[in-house]
């Protein structure tokens, strides 16, 4: 029944759009945000949705928050009017800041490439910055994986495999280890997550980056990838993500 429903407004999203007069990337946002809203709310229009939405909308950047309101009301309009509803939903706001989350900058970590006394810390740290890897992708990371002469890294886990282009500033740190399973091996085996978690830590002390963890070291490479002109979609395909709602904070409209 929810299913027959949200296909419904599917459709109706589709009806919508065609009243408004958009450019080709506004329709493209208009279409993203309405087809977010009918998966976040499983397409029950009900005060009790609209409110799990919105509290939704508090963990996204002011002006991505403010986007989506506008769309999903102008929306919730159009199905008034045109007798889909019998009761005119709108969605309120609350953009104090102090609700929303606050907005990642870029650091400036020129100092995670300079010479270290901790140089395993060092290639956990570069490879998250860089490449957006976790701690636990690390851990599986084989040498096999890695291909330092055509710049690749395949990332396999259990439910993805991505290829990744290394970066040129990342090889001066990354050497063949064909001799070994893993790229980072205890004995025959691959080191826990904890061990990845103390080197790293080691190794940010040093360069006076102790306030950092890996996920934050993750968030610089999405702020980076942002500047660069990454698409939201692309973002979520290089970290291996299912959807890209964890990723909405960190894009500006």
């Amino acid at each position: 029944m929810i299913s027959e429903k949200k296909d419904k407004l599917e459709l109706l999203v589709e009806s919508f759009l065609q009243t408004k007069t958009l450019s080709l990337n506004s329709e493209k946002s208009y279409r993203y945000d309405l087809h977010q809203f009918l998966e976040q709310t499983t397409g029950d229009i009900t005060d009790t949705r609209l409110k799990l939405y919105q509290e939704f909308l508090k963990t996204l950047a002011i002006s991505a928050a403010k986007r989506k309101q506008s769309a999903v009301n102008q929306f919730l309009f159009y199905l008034y009017q045109v007798q889909k509803v019998s009761t005119y939903h709108r969605l309120s706001l609350d953009v104090n800041r102090n609700t929303l989350s606050k907005e990642v900058t870029a650091l400036e970590l020129s100092s995670l490439y300079s010479e270290t006394a901790f140089k395993e810390g060092q290639v956990i740290a570069l490879l998250i910055v860089e490449l957006g890897l976790t701690p636990s992708e690390i851990a599986s990371l084989e040498t096999q994986s890695l291909d330092l002469t055509f710049r690749i890294l395949t990332c396999q886990t259990n439910k993805t495999r991505r290829v990744l282009q290394l970066p040129e500033i990342l090889l001066p740190f990354l050497e063949k280890r064909d001799d070994q399973t893993y790229y980072f091996q205890n004995g025959d085996q691959a080191y826990s997550r904890q061990w990845y978690f103390r080197r790293l830590s080691e190794f940010l002390e040093e360069k006076g980056f102790g306030e950092l963890t890996a996920q934050k070291l993750r968030e610089q490479f999405i702020v980076r990838q942002v500047a660069q002109g990454q698409t939201i979609f692309e973002i979520a395909k290089a970290l291996g993500l299912k959807t890209s709602l964890s990723l909405e904070k960190y894009f500006k409209h």
